[in-house]
């Protein structure tokens, strides 16, 4: 196992007894990433099992109360457990109103802040690179500027099993192989390419709030994992009036998205259970669709 993912918050606004606000939790070869951080998101944190030591690197969507209210408190506890800095990517604003209630609290952190804002755009753009993977973003539609994130590893490229054992590659051939990008074998030259395969790595896509927009399948096309908000069942008004999905426009688009798993969540507190939407689901005939619920965790 590489890594996982955890729902730390289902519900929409306002939280609920069974439901926390926004959160999902990445923990990748030991390090977490955090999407979005509403009210009581370092204490679920705390009761899925995870460490908030470990968190240092937080997307923010926007700045919707119930994505952010939980950040102060985080970034507080990371502060007295000595963390020497969290990096922030975030959609613009977040700077200043951070800022403002730090110092409202007449809070001196000596944690490092770095925050990295980013306006709307049709484009996928990369937030952050690494050796491993890389997050990318993009707009969404929401009644407020907000942002989708998906975290995708790098491909590597694998040896061809049966290609080592005609060859009988030893381990100065490897060694030149990964130097040069090719090795001389029989009268013959055989590139790194001809004697491996690439292979595509993991990606989860987060989708918070957001209306209708084709901005959706450009972020999450291919995902394993596509975590997606379906605030309602079949309400159009209310999901057009609030920027919000439904189900029923997410049944008409998954064909597109090409993802092995998706993961309902952001549902409205008039649901009191998910029971009407697994209905739905399950009407419609589609197997790779479920209900989020808080502490869901895919292993990866």
């Amino acid at each position: 196992m590489k890594g996982k993912i955890v729902l730390l918050g289902t519900s929409s606004a306002m939280p609920t007894p069974e439901r926390n606000n926004s959160g999902v939790y990445l923990l990748y070869m030991g390090r977490g990433l955090l999407f979005d951080c509403g009210e009581g998101t370092q204490r679920q944190i705390m009761k899925a099992g995870l460490s908030v030591y470990r968190t240092g690197d937080i997307f923010i969507s926007h700045l919707h109360t119930d994505h952010i209210l939980g950040l102060p408190g985080l970034i507080e506890t990371l502060d007295m457990h000595d963390k020497p800095q969290v990096n922030i990517y975030s959609i613009n604003g977040l700077s200043e109103l951070l800022d403002c209630v730090l110092k409202g609290m007449i809070y001196a952190p000596d944690i490092r802040i770095n925050i990295k804002e980013y306006g709307h755009s049709d484009n996928l753009f990369v937030v952050m690179e690494e050796e491993r993977f890389t997050v990318r973003s993009i707009g969404l539609n929401h009644v407020v500027e907000c942002l989708g994130y998906s975290f995708e590893e790098k491909p590597v490229r694998k040896f061809i099993r049966e290609k080592i054992k005609e060859l009988s590659l030893s381990d100065a051939d490897f060694i030149r192989l990964k130097k040069e990008g090719y090795i001389k074998k029989y009268g013959r030259v055989y590139t790194i390419e001809q004697l491996t395969i690439e292979k595509r790595g993991f990606k989860f896509t987060y989708i918070p709030d957001t209306y209708k927009t084709e901005n959706i399948v450009k972020l999450a096309y291919g995902s394993d994992v596509l975590v997606i908000e379906s605030t309602y069942l079949d309400e159009e008004e209310k999901a057009k009036q609030y920027g919000h999905l439904t189900l029923e426009y997410i049944l008409e688009i998954y064909p597109r998205l090409n993802v092995k798993k998706i993961i309902l969540t952001h549902f409205s507190r008039r649901y009191r259970d998910t029971g009407v939407f697994e209905e739905r689901i399950k009407q419609a005939g589609v197997k790779n669709i479920i209900t989020g619920r808080d502490f869901l965790t895919i292993e990866f």
